[in-house]
């Protein structure tokens, strides 16, 4: 079991028994990480488990690359990798960066490549880039809107966000549709109307006129948004308010159909799938390898203990890939993976994983409508949770947001393991919300004996540009700032506090910027994360940075869109042997 899943025919033939051939075959734009902090590798090794024959092609430049996997039974699945290739290949001044293997627009090029090597073959799209281009959106580069990726890729399908019970819920009905043909391939306009796609929550697909139903809200068309700035900023404050929603979306003379995103994963469903048997490593045929183990020496031994975040900050993309609620592992399948880390040898655990440390557990008590679905995943019926009122998607500080401290037993659980264990050692790395932690001042001591320096996002200082960004407040920073330091001497420690900042986010001016640089230097922060706001495609900041117009409120707003300020802006908060660096590195 403690293997790769193979990467060519040859493998397939070792790796499974009667094997003719692969049933889905993944093309990934990175290299093979078998590693839980991998959407594609945890979807193939579900796929795996639950008895289908899978295939990876990773890197693929070369017709020969594309092809050595062959045609699956079913279909290829296509995705770009834990990045959206335009922004792994360009910085935030547009520089193309080097040595970066996945093309530009990979989606769009990997389908095409599949499309022309293996005709009438299906082709599903996944991963952050598919899930972030799915509307029309803004793309930086072209510095113009683009139409859905589903659009310009001509692929047949978009699984979006997470793709579990969408992937093994589309794989048993293709089953069956190609059970009734006496297994004979056929494409997928000839079994689409046997999927039943419009019951399958999470994908996005073509449909007639004729299809669309009464009930369903319909977007601004590609068309109108290009017109008229308003309608696109329009498109994107809908698909925020409404996170659990269905669209249609109109391009040119056709429609896209927008399912509802799957619904949260439970406790359940998540313990199964992060104990898969994963290697935790590269594969060794990876392109570049010894670059990417260099990079991902410090995550092996990383934990996840869930996925999504309810932050709601506007340049984030983390709500969309993940979910806006935060779905967890049982505290008993975490202790037990760490265990078995420290049980094989492993000294230290260098993170529990999760976007927002300190959201584990929280959740909102406005989905309280149950039902009852089939879940593919543990294969039995499950209770999920839908919210019907409206709400306005701003969740820190809400009545409806019940913060949770259920991360301190799971803390405890490791002091034990590694009293157990001597020698071994857990740190912390994962980001906290510090706004939040003012709630937690118990789970914020605990947490602090498991760091050695502290990673925090408050973004910017000035309410005007975090009021923009949807963050919170500079007062509750400071609060924050001064009970850090509370910790610190109650526990004798001079931990550092790593903060991160964003400079020319829609909002921030120059005067902005130099407010931010005198508070540090007045509070001794030392300020070494400061990113160039990049417009990255589906998010609120992303809709503002193009129209002008405040996403959520529709108020007009200052944008910093010369490249001069924007570095004028970073270079604020900057020394000069970091400038040099910068400049260097684009």
């Amino acid at each position: 079991m403690n293997q790769f899943l193979p990467v060519s025919l040859f493998e397939g033939k070792q790796h499974y028994s009667d094997f003719t051939q692969f049933d889905v075959v993944f093309v990934t734009g990175d290299p093979y990480y078998d590693h839980p902090l991998s959407g594609m590798s945890i979807i193939a090794r579900l796929l795996d488990a639950k008895g289908y024959k899978v295939g990876i092609i990773q890197q693929p430049e070369t017709d020969e690359e594309f092809m050595k996997c062959g045609q699956p039974k079913y279909f290829f699945c296509i995705t770009s990798g834990l990045l959206d290739s335009m922004l792994a290949n360009y910085t935030p001044m547009l520089h193309k960066r080097e040595n970066v293997l996945v093309p530009e627009r990979a989606l769009i090029t990997y389908t095409q490549k599949i499309k022309t090597l293996f005709k009438g073959s299906i082709t599903v799209l996944g991963g952050v880039e598919a899930t972030i281009r799915r509307f029309t959106h803004f793309d930086y580069k072209e510095n113009g809107l683009r139409r859905g990726i589903l659009h310009d890729s001509k692929a047949d399908l978009i699984i979006f966000a997470n793709a579990e019970r969408a992937i093994l819920t589309l794989l048993e009905r293709m089953n069956t549709e190609i059970r009734k043909v006496n297994g004979e391939r056929r494409e997928f306009s000839q079994i689409r109307s046997g999927l039943d796609l419009f019951s399958i929550d999470g994908v996005s697909f073509r449909i007639k006129k004729d299809e669309i139903k009464p009930d369903i809200r319909i977007l601004p068309s590609f068309e109108q948004c290009v017109e008229n700035k308003e309608e696109f900023s329009l498109l994107t404050r809908l698909h925020y308010l409404l996170p659990d929603a269905p669209f249609i979306e109109p391009t040119g003379a056709g429609f896209i159909r927008h399912n509802r995103p799957e619904h949260t994963l439970t406790q359940e469903e998540m313990d199964l799938i992060y104990e898969l048997p994963f290697v935790r490593e590269i594969h060794p045929a990876a392109k570049n390898r010894d670059f990417n183990v260099q990079m991902v020496e410090k995550l092996a031994a990383s934990v996840i203990i869930g996925r999504g975040c309810w932050g709601s900050c506007n340049f984030c993309v983390i709500p969309l890939v993940q979910g806006k609620e935060v779905a967890k592992r049982s505290k008993e399948g975490i202790v037990r993976e760490i265990e078995s880390l420290y049980a094989k040898g492993v000294r230290k655990v260098n993170d529990l994983t999760l976007p927002t440390l300190n959201m584990y557990g929280s959740y909102c008590d406005l989905y309280k409508h149950p039902k009852e679905i089939y879940s593919p995943v543990i294969r039995k019926m499950i209770t999920v949770y839908n919210k019907k009122e409206y709400c306005n998607q701003e969740c820190v500080g809400c009545s409806h947001r019940q913060i949770s401290d259920d991360l301190m037993p799971i803390l405890e659980a490791v002091e034990k393991l590694n009293m157990k264990y001597q020698g071994t050692t857990m740190e912390l790395r994962s980001a906290l919300r510090h706004d939040i932690i003012l709630d937690q001042k118990k789970l914020f001591r605990k947490i602090m004996q498991f760091t050695t320096r502290l990673k925090i996002a408050p973004e910017h200082i000035s309410d005007k540009v975090l009021a923009s960004m949807n963050k919170a407040t500079r007062k509750e920073f400071e609060l924050f700032l001064e009970e850090f330091e509370k910790v610190n001497k109650e526990q004798g420690t001079r931990k550092r506090l790593v903060p991160y900042f964003v400079a020319a986010h829609p909002g921030s001016t120059q005067e902005d910027m130099d407010e931010l640089k005198r508070f540090c230097e007045d509070k001794k922060l030392f300020v070494n994360l400061t990113q160039v706001f990049t417009p990255t495609p589906g998010t609120a900041s992303t809709a503002t940075y193009y129209t002008g117009i405040e996403t959520r409120n529709k108020k007009n707003v200052y944008v910093p869109r010369a490249f001069r300020e924007k570095k004028d802006q970073k270079y604020t908060l900057m020394r000069k042997e970091e400038q040099d660096v910068s400049d260097e590195s684009g």
